[in-house]
């Protein structure tokens, strides 16, 4: 019954630029408000809080703004005149063989094309051909900051243990002295084992850390020796390593694809939509040691494994990008103050729910851990306060989403995570019990039952352990999308997997069923719909009122928040009938698009203070 209400979802418009006014005779207009308002304009990185309309301002001073400007670079359809596309559905990306074709490139106009279940949210669902003749399921990507803070948590931690020096990275004493890899995942619960750095041949070789993490080799500075595979002894004297925790797994000694959500953004948007990200933020290593220094969200990059395509090795006076690695005249698609957008909206996105109560949620575990699905999927890991190893809880806020059994429906709360101190937002960078994630962040043998045949031939049984927050809002399931239940994805469990098949299986009829429900239960939501106290005041109000206007329910909507708050168009009369239109009226006040770094006076996605001729349109550099 809750899934079938949370299903009941309006459905969403189309995510292309719409800021008109119902009544105006324009073409660009929604009712719903939910289509892209703001102009397509390339943000500018910088990180003083006084420049205004660049994104350390938007970030430390209008951080919800910054949170939708984001969204809305996650949701946009880019356009030809952004720079979309090159070939389109041309095949790209050589697989380990060096000549298989691995994905069908060029193929999507918005990163929502893949990511839309439900539809205007960062969702999955959606499998097309990668690897394999079978496909992959897209993954949803809600709660992708607690994930990357995780990520790079644990390898803190790791290093913490075993880098006795604390040069940033692992010699062969340290490797050879290394204690074992177990870590805890919240104070007094279990240890998740991530293998050793003992190397294979001593004083030489590789580490034997579980797959989910890529190494690369080290020479006596700690800087990486490209094209090395080992700890030779001469060239390469160490390793360094980081967690990868965005794709299902590529195969042994491969990992998957993206180690931080700002790399989660780049990489896709030039595989499938042609869009190019210049990035001095991945590349902002001091010390050249393969790890960069933090983002203006606070993540860490690793350029020694990922940089953004466009490696600005053409820098224009002005300060941006005329590389153009796709050769379609378009420079500097995707810029790096974009990144920072849509990397904050990513840091911040809402986790999913439970769609039950608390007790509910407990005999689920309980019978998870009896079915021994908790070997894998760990209900609950920690995040650590700041200290001089830890970064914290980096976001804004946190939407606190539980199921109301009188209403029977899901409700939101609002809670800040941030401290104000004069105009400036400071995350308050404190610990927090991460609950229902549901993994041990490890690829795992599947066995048969997973098993995958690449284009080329090449056998795969060894995936990540999916995140089952949200599970049960799932369709289809399994790396491949080939699973049309969830029991059905239960019963391919082999090889790791077999003891919870097999507990599974001898479980009761009615444990069987109330598992299965248990897991239909862990949801996701439209977050901009859902019913959510945002001031505070512990009320869901039905009238809530936003710069003088009556919005209706009370609810997350980012515009609520903003600095200057959107403004609805509110009643008017369509066909007879009396609406309340949530078009804007204030898009220029409230989007801060006549701030100094983000006007862009002849709307060709160049901001005038990046253009050399601000007055005539030139969608490919500012000028022609």
């Amino acid at each position: 019954m809750a899934l079938c209400l949370l299903l009941a979802a309006p459905a969403a418009a189309q995510y292309n630029e719409r800021p008109a006014l119902v009544g105006s005779g324009a073409p660009g207009v929604d009712a719903s408000g939910r289509s892209i308002k703001n102009k397509r304009v390339r943000a500018i990185h910088d990180s003083d809080p006084t420049a205004q309309g660049a994104t350390g301002a938007l970030i430390q001073r209008d951080p919800f703004l910054a949170y939708q400007l984001g969204r809305n670079l996650n949701f946009r359809e880019f356009r030809t005149r952004d720079g979309v596309f090159s070939t389109i559905g041309n095949l790209g990306g050589p697989m380990p063989d060096g000549t298989t074709a691995k994905i069908t490139a060029n193929n999507q106009l918005s990163c929502s094309g893949c990511h839309n279940l439900p539809q205007g949210n960062p969702g999955g669902g959606v499998s097309f051909h990668k690897d394999g003749g079978f496909s992959r399921n897209s993954p949803h990507y809600f709660g992708a900051g607690l994930v990357e803070m995780l990520a790079l948590q644990t390898r803190a931690q790791i290093l913490s243990a075993c880098d006795t020096n604390g040069d940033g990275w692992i010699d062969v004493a340290e490797a050879t002295s290394a204690p074992a890899l177990n870590v805890e995942t919240y104070p007094g619960g279990p240890n998740v084992k991530f293998g050793s750095l003992a190397l294979s041949g001593g004083a030489t070789g590789v580490p034997s850390l579980n797959n989910i993490f890529r190494v690369w080799f080290v020479d006596a500075t700690g800087s990486p020796v490209s094209g090395a595979s080992e700890v030779d002894g001469v060239a390469t004297v160490g390793f360094n390593f980081h967690m990868v925790v965005w794709g299902w797994g590529q195969g042994p000694g491969r990992s998957a694809l993206n180690p931080t959500n700002r790399a989660f953004y780049w990489d896709p948007a030039n595989a499938h939509s042609g869009l190019q990200a210049f990035d001095p933020s991945t590349t902002n290593d001091p010390n050249g040691d393969g790890v960069s220094l933090p983002t203006t969200s606070g993540a860490i990059q690793f350029p020694a494994t990922h940089r953004a395509p466009d490696d600005g090795s053409a820098m224009d006076a002005m300060g941006f990008s005329r590389t153009d690695p796709d050769g379609d005249l378009y420079m500097n698609e995707i810029s790096e103050g974009d990144l920072d957008l849509a990397e904050w909206f990513m840091l911040n996105i809402p986790r999913p729910a439970f769609a039950g109560s608390k007790k509910d949620f407990i005999r689920g575990v309980t019978l998870m851990e009896r079915m021994k699905c908790t070997t894998c999927h760990q209900p609950r890991w920690d995040l650590k306060p700041q200290d001089a190893t830890f970064d914290g809880d980096r976001r804004l806020f946190d939407l606190n989403v539980t199921w109301n059994k009188t209403t029977e429906r899901l409700e939101g709360a609002l809670n800040p995570l941030y401290t104000k101190v004069g105009l400036d937002f400071a995350p308050n960078r404190s610990g927090f019990a991460v609950e229902g994630i549901f993994s041990d962040f490890k690829h795992h043998d599947m066995g048969d039952g997973f098993k995958e045949t690449d284009f080329g031939g090449v056998e795969n049984t060894l995936w990540r352990t999916p995140f089952l927050w949200g599970v049960g809002s799932g369709f289809p399931w399994g790396h491949d999308g080939q699973s049309l239940t969830i029991e059905h994805a239960i019963l391919r469990h082999d090889g790791e997997g077999s003891s919870s098949k097999i507990a599974f299986q001898s479980a009761s009829a009615r444990d069987r069923e109330r598992l299965l429900r248990f897991l239909s239960n862990l949801v996701l939501y439209d977050v901009e719909s859902l019913p959510s106290d945002l001031d505070g005041d512990g009320v869901i109000s039905p009238n809530f009122v936003v710069a003088g206007m009556d919005t209706g329910m009370e609810r997350f909507n980012a515009e609520w928040l903003f600095q200057t708050p959107l403004q609805i168009q509110g009643p008017v009369t369509v066909a007879g009938n009396v609406i309340r239109s949530f078009a804007g009226t204030n898009i220029d006040a409230a989007y801060q698009q006549l701030a100094p770094y983000r006007v862009d006076a002849d709307s060709d996605g160049w901001p005038d203070v990046w253009d050399a001729a601000p007055g005539v349109p030139g969608y490919k550099d500012g000028v022609n």
